[in-house]
């Protein structure tokens, strides 16, 4: 016979595995590997990224290699990252298989039940959001500009909205453009 408390222990193992959210810690996400995180708490660090993404959607497959890149290059800096997926019925194995065939290498979250998406305002797939240490949303948007409405790409991007934002916040100074508008795909509809 299994004592109680040995499956409240299964229970919480089998919440973490499948990458959800405590129960008991609603804005504490655990990731695909098991590691649990509170994206909205950017304490300790200059800002917290928010890529809002599903796996079916080719807009935001695309900005795969650029948000790579974000995170690449400003890895020795006071941000921390994190790609969050916000088709409610994706599963963790699905996002795992997402994740390696993108190449993200940073914390992967589930936001099955929109927490992030409400907390932020998100509503595009891509698309960023930044919070600051003291709970500010300082940027939400697009990546950048590369994208000028479905169907219709520019050769490269004139304007890397959230490159701005991160320098600005990094150099102290507030974001020029705190809002834009991203193109891609809508955030899934809770069921």
């Amino acid at each position: 016979m299994i004592k109680p408390l040995t499956w409240l222990g299964l229970i919480a193992c089998a919440v973490m595995a499948a990458g959800a959210e405590p129960p008991d810690k609603p804005h504490t996400f655990v990731d695909l590997k098991g590691a649990s995180h509170a994206p909205l708490d950017a304490k300790g660090v200059k800002a917290v990224v928010l890529f809002f993404v599903t796996h079916d959607c080719p807009i935001a497959n695309y900005y795969a290699a650029e948000i790579n890149a974000i995170v690449k290059d400003h890895a020795a800096k006071p941000l921390r990252f994190f790609i969050v997926h916000v088709d409610p019925d994706l599963t963790a194995a699905a996002a795992a298989d997402h994740a390696k065939s993108y190449g993200f290498t940073g914390p992967v979250l589930l936001d099955a039940k929109h927490r992030l998406v409400k907390a932020t305002g998100a509503t595009i797939t891509p698309e960023a959001a930044v919070l600051t240490p003291d709970g500010q949303i300082a940027y939400r948007g697009r990546i950048d500009d590369l994208y000028v409405d479905l169907g219709k790409r520019r050769v490269a991007p004139n304007q890397r909205d959230l490159r701005d934002a991160l320098a600005a916040l990094l150099a102290g100074k507030p974001v020029k453009e705190a809002r834009t508008k991203a193109i891609g795909c809508p955030v899934p509809p809770l069921r």
